[in-house]
């Protein structure tokens, strides 16, 4: 990928890593977790894992987007 490929991935992941976040404040605002009984909220281990991987290639386009444009300057 180029950088500026890379950097276009990263944009989308960051907005799906937002959505995906938006997902879990609604779940942890609205949901009791009811396999304990607790008063506490619950937010599932699904919804934070995926929001935990989109972030994650997020970075990693990120930065190999600005290691490869900081290659081409170098040159």
């Amino acid at each position: 990928m180029t950088p500026d490929e890379h950097a276009a991935r990263a944009d989308e992941l960051l907005a799906e890593a937002e959505r995906l976040y938006q997902v879990c404040l609604v779940d942890y605002d609205t949901n009791i977790n009811e396999d304990d009984h607790s008063e506490e909220p619950y937010v599932s281990g699904a919804d934070l894992a995926m929001l935990t991987a989109t972030t994650q290639l997020a970075q990693v386009h990120a930065t190999l987007a600005l290691r490869d444009l900081s290659r081409r300057s170098d040159c």
